[in-house]
């Protein structure tokens, strides 16, 4: 049999290697997932720290906000009185219970259309 490997190579290949202590390779992967486990938990409280810092920033404006979109989606359309036509009428005379009609019959008028094809 021949032998197929350079001396020089396998003599240098042979001097690099070293065997490594279980005991200094489990202590350096430790480490290093610790400080990797360290500074996602820094990065995920300095991120929940901004997010509450924002929240009590803009809590009034957010809170103005959804206050102001009741109050125009609840302005009657046609006043009624106070009779029982008022209270008959009342669930669809405001912009919203006309805005909600008008989705519902998109959605009957799309729903029949992509039937029939």
């Amino acid at each position: 049999m021949t032998n197929d490997r350079d001396p020089i190579l396998q003599s240098l290949f042979t001097a690099a290697q070293k065997d490594l202590d279980g005991e200094v390779f489990t202590d350096r992967v430790n480490k290093k997932t610790r400080s990797q486990r360290n500074r996602i938990l820094a990065a995920l409280a300095g991120t929940v720290f901004v997010m509450a810092a924002c929240i009590w920033i803009f809590a009034i404006p957010v809170q103005a906000f959804p206050q102001v979109v009741t109050n125009f989606l609840t302005t009657t359309l046609i006043d009624l009185g106070d009779g029982w036509a008022a209270w008959v009428l009342s669930p669809v005379n405001n912009i919203a219970g006309l805005l909600v009609l008008s989705l519902k019959a998109m959605r009957m008028f799309w729903k029949k259309v992509i039937a029939a094809s």
